[in-house]
């Protein structure tokens, strides 16, 4: 079972850390920010690690050979503004203490989370090697505009009651229109908003994800 280091950096936001054992690969390992949903938030530190990836994490751990970061957002926040740039700046600590692979930074997360997926990877288009949001939303020009490039897959249920697979849509639409050709879209028929269950548990995806890589500097 993996496990969790859990952190409280003061000015920041808490976190918790999975280390994968075993020696790190020569390039450093890879670099997995997860950002939770809206109902992880809060100040404890753990929360965000009952939901989505951490739950998947701790079933095969040999399928996520990297380092996760896992921020929790505070209670009445949102991925966006402070908190958004509060986990970005963890990110930035992380790396620089690990010595992670900066051709593998990984940026997912699920509802909330994955509107913070389309936030975040807007902002830093150069940052990432792969997006993978579940179920979330962004707004469609700034996606189309500053998203052109970077292989991105997202994940929607049809049938989604808290968020509308809509928006995903348009998103994909914008991607499309942008010419983003390693960009994908899918929509599970049937299915409503914890679609997140499923898809950290595909290994289809797992090795996509992986898979990626930003060229060398």
């Amino acid at each position: 079972m993996a496990l969790f280091l859990y952190r409280r950096p003061r000015g920041l936001l808490p976190y918790a850390l999975y280390l994968p054992s075993g020696p790190a690969p020569k390039r450093g390992w890879p670099l997995i920010l997860f950002l939770h949903g809206a109902g992880e938030r809060g100040a404890d530190g753990r929360k965000q690690t009952t939901v989505g990836l951490g739950p998947a994490l701790q079933e095969n751990p040999s399928r996520w050979p990297a380092i996760v970061l896992m921020p929790q957002c505070p209670k009445t926040g949102w991925w966006r503004g402070e908190p958004l740039a509060k986990a970005y700046e963890i990110l930035n600590q992380v790396e620089a203490q690990y010595g992670t692979d900066p051709r593998r930074v990984y940026l997912t997360g699920l509802s909330m989370g994955g509107y913070g997926v389309w936030n975040l990877g807007c902002q830093y288009p150069e940052r990432f090697a792969a997006l993978a949001p579940i179920c979330g939303a962004g707004d469609p020009f700034w996606v189309w505009q500053r998203l052109a490039r970077v292989p991105i897959w997202n994940f929607h249920g049809s049938a989604d009651g808290v968020v509308p697979v809509s928006f995903s849509r348009a998103l994909a639409d914008a991607l499309a229109k942008a010419g983003n050709a390693r960009a994908h879209f899918t929509e599970y028929p049937n299915e409503e908003h914890a679609v997140w269950e499923r898809v950290y548990r595909e290994p289809g995806f797992i090795r996509w994800l992986f898979a990626q890589r930003k060229a060398s500097p």
